[in-house]
């Protein structure tokens, strides 16, 4: 065995045994490290070198699929992530609002790049992605780039009234009447202002 070669590792000579009874041999890798590997592990192929192999084919790997869109430092990107982590990641923090309370995203968008064709770069630092229905998940024609008013238009939770001809937030009604927001309560209760179903 000693001055073989097996992948990057060449033998130097014998460095005992293992504790079932297989021989070790010290060898130098190409990158000038010095190892012991059991000799089944060399004849087998499954040693080949002192691990700066795995660790430099794991490091390309990584520079090929952050090539392949550039973007892993982008709104866009961080974006696309957090969806995916609060849809389909039963550990992430805001799983149980997402994923656990059966807000998905569509197979397609598992991919980023296909995300990123549909959604397009966002506007502006302000706009973040926003769902045009709430009960929908993560699909075509149900996401949008919206500034932080837009989507407090948005919630779950807002009262929509009507004044006049006009659909509006009850806030919105409330800063429109001059009055309280307590007062614009009061009106929808006592049915002087009509709720917007």
């Amino acid at each position: 065995m000693i001055g073989e070669v097996f992948g990057f590792l060449t033998v130097l000579g014998e460095d005992g045994r293992s504790k079932d009874k297989q021989k070790k041999y010290k060898c130098v890798c190409v990158c000038g490290t010095q190892t012991t590997v059991i000799s089944g592990n060399l004849k087998k192929g499954n040693s080949t070198s002192c691990g700066c192999k795995r660790i430099s084919s794991c490091s390309a790997r990584m520079k090929t699929l952050n090539l392949r869109h550039g973007q892993a430092k982008t709104k866009l990107w961080k974006t696309w992530k957090g969806i995916i982590e609060r849809t389909t990641k039963p550990y992430h923090q805001h799983y149980k609002n997402y994923g656990g309370a059966g807000i998905f995203v569509c197979e397609e968008w598992l991919v980023y790049e296909n995300f990123a064709n549909y959604i397009g770069i966002p506007p502006s630092d302000s706009h973040s992605i926003d769902r045009i229905n709430n009960s929908k998940g993560y699909e075509p024609g149900n996401i949008r780039w919206a500034t932080a008013k837009d989507q407090a238009h948005n919630r779950k939770t807002n009262v929509w009234v009507i004044v006049g001809e006009e659909t509006m937030l009850a806030t919105d009604a409330a800063k429109k009447l001059t009055v309280s927001k307590s007062t614009i309560g009061r009106w929808i209760q006592s049915g002087k202002l009509k709720k917007h179903e």
